[in-house]
């Protein structure tokens, strides 16, 4: 047998042999973190918590559980500008060799737009990095294709002229640092060409 086959044979001698003489296994409950880019998430499983900090990748509860006994790990804060989700965090102890849970976190992430003016004819196409926006004729507002997130830069600029007009974006509203809501200040003016 490989040795992959025996960790977990092992694992149910050991709390079938501890059954036997009147003991209860008793289990880590734990997890993997992906993602987590700053400080303040918090993670409970019942009254115990844990709070790891950016950069973390796994976590353990300080207080193991018995054989047989629940438990549902939660997140009860997001970190700052995130949002964190578990998978595999609930169950009754046993019924796995191991409890593990995936905690995934991801930055915030939030629209940007804005008004156009002068736009009367279709070919307008706006572009944010790779994301582009085709706009239609006779728009008055906008709003880009793909979300931002928090803490990148964004900027907005001119990718297709329209024919027969000159669009541009006016100076300091295309640009800057996405924050914790939906950018709507970029203005856009289209004139004949």
């Amino acid at each position: 047998m490989k040795l992959s086959c025996l960790r977990p044979l092992a694992a149910l001698l050991l709390t079938l042999g501890l059954a036997a003489c009147g003991g209860k296994a008793s289990y880590d409950v734990s997890g993997t973190i992906t993602g987590l880019n700053n400080d303040g998430l918090t993670l409970a499983n019942g009254s115990d918590t844990v709070l790891p900090a950016a950069g973390t990748t796994s976590f353990t509860f300080a207080k193991r559980i018995d054989y047989g006994t629940d438990y549902n790990i939660t997140v009860t804060k997001n970190p700052a500008h995130m949002n964190c989700s578990v998978s595999g965090g609930s169950g009754s102890a046993g019924h796995y060799l191991t409890i593990s849970a995936l905690v995934t976190c991801s930055q915030n992430a939030y629209s940007v737009g804005g008004t156009i003016t002068g736009l009367t004819v279709d070919g307008l196409v706006l572009i944010n990095g790779n994301a582009t926006t085709t706009v239609a004729k006779d728009a008055t507002a906008f709003t880009m294709s793909g979300a931002v997130a928090y803490g990148t830069s964004y900027g907005i600029s001119v990718f297709t002229q329209p024919t027969g007009l000159v669009c541009t974006v006016t100076p300091g509203t295309g640009t800057g640092t996405m924050g914790e809501a939906n950018v709507t200040t970029v203005q856009v003016a289209c004139n004949p060409g």
